[in-house]
């Protein structure tokens, strides 16, 4: 009958469509009842089937793939393969090829079309293909992800992997980057959801995991030591909330913060000043805080807070300060404070240009006019009388650069 349906066809020259379908009919009647050749010859005799009176190539898109699958029926794979070498149509090869078995070469020309939704197709039924044949669930998932990772283009584990990413449950993209060996990716997405979970036991449990996944490989040491290093602060925050109260430091992932909030909170509780000014230096030292940021945060906190006493003192201490006495009184300028209490570290600082910035600063025109003086600057005199409205300074400043002209 489907020679019969290629004879009335051609001969009553109907629609080209139609002439193809009793071609593919006909090849696909020839594929399923031949058994007296080998694969070699009844494949090149259907495909003279197919070709037979056919103006364009571009008529048998879809066809092999059909007469493929029906080849494939009836066990005939080696016909189903030789045939889908010549389809030219991915929408009908992709789905051919998965129904056959060969779902990484389907996932390759759908690759290679570069349609992602065609590679999610083969992946759904590769998956699909292999619950069906392993009993075992959890084999079954592990030998499908092997298969992705190691056979698979790049394309499909990078689209699989972003579907498993959407999913609440973290341990199904994690396993897919365990299999690739990719402990790096694998780590960072199991720490970045452990960040967003509610409960700290939750939260930390889920990081000693992401260490333990960069600790598995080479290339995810940098990542293990941040990891490590954020927990040890986390467990160093909790203490501190035990020992000092809930309100000692709020919940951060900066090292600096966490000192921040430590030396602000010796102004609540005066009491305790001593000893958590002492928690804030062990913190620097245990996390290896670099001295000139140690010594900015400090000054920040004591500033915020009111500490003059312990700025003045910190100022005063015997280590010489790595930051120079500038941020000291720049601090207690934008807070305000008495000009004694601003001259106090103004007259610390060595550099005249400095001084000379900061008695400009802290509106100390006389002082600073004195300080151009010494450096003998004119401009700098001159800016004073551009900036400063009151008439007994800008009468000196003229009178200086008179005197210079």
């Amino acid at each position: 009958r489907p020679a019969l349906a290629t004879s009335i066809s051609n001969y009553l020259q109907l629609d080209e469509s139609v002439k193809a379908y009793a071609r593919a009919s006909r090849a696909s009647a020839f594929v399923t009842v031949d058994g007296g050749h080998t694969d070699a010859e009844t494949a090149e005799a259907a495909i003279k089937i197919l070709n037979s009176q056919v103006k364009s190539p571009i008529m048998n898109r879809g066809a092999y793939a059909t007469v493929a699958l029906a080849a494939f029926k009836v066990g005939r794979q080696g016909v189903a393969n030789l045939l889908l070498t010549l389809e030219t149509s991915v929408v009908d090869k992709v789905p051919a090829l998965t129904t056959i078995g060969l779902h990484s070469d389907a996932a390759a020309v759908a690759a290679e079309a570069k349609s992602d939704d065609l590679i999610f197709h083969v992946l759904l039924e590769f998956e699909k293909y292999c619950g069906q044949n392993i009993s075992d669930a959890s084999r079954a998932q592990s030998t499908y992800l092997g298969t992705v990772v190691n056979k698979f283009p790049p394309e499909a584990v990078n689209i699989l992997a972003e579907y498993f990413s959407s999913m609440n449950d973290v341990k199904h993209v994690m396993n897919l980057y365990l299999k690739a060996q990719n402990y790096a990716r694998a780590g960072s997405i199991v720490a970045k959801r452990a960040l967003s979970l509610p409960r700290e036991h939750e939260r930390l449990n889920m990081l000693q995991e992401a260490s333990r996944i960069f600790g598995i490989g080479r290339d995810a040491i940098f990542q293990k030591t941040c990891t490590d290093e954020y927990l040890e602060l986390l467990l160093e925050q909790e203490r501190l909330r035990r020992a000092y109260g809930p309100d000692v430091t709020p919940k951060t992932s900066s090292v600096t913060e966490t000192i921040f909030n430590v030396l602000c909170y010796a102004a609540v509780k005066m009491r305790e000043s001593r000893k958590l000014l002492a928690e804030a230096e062990k913190i620097a030292k245990k996390f290896k805080v670099p001295d000139k940021r140690l010594w900015h945060t400090k000054i920040r906190a004591f500033a915020a807070t009111d500490q003059w006493t312990n700025l003045r003192s910190l100022s005063e201490s015997r280590t010489k300060p790595p930051i120079g006495f500038k941020h000291f009184a720049l601090a207690a300028i934008r807070k305000q404070q008495s000009t004694v209490e601003i001259l106090r570290y103004i007259e610390k600082v060595s550099d005249g240009e400095e001084r000379y910035d900061l008695f400009c600063e802290a509106k100390f025109w006389k002082r600073a006019v004195e300080e151009a003086k010494k450096m003998d600057d004119l401009n700098r005199i001159m800016h004073i009388r551009t900036v400063c409205n009151v008439p007994e300074i800008q009468h000196l400043c003229e009178n200086y650069v008179s005197t210079m002209a």
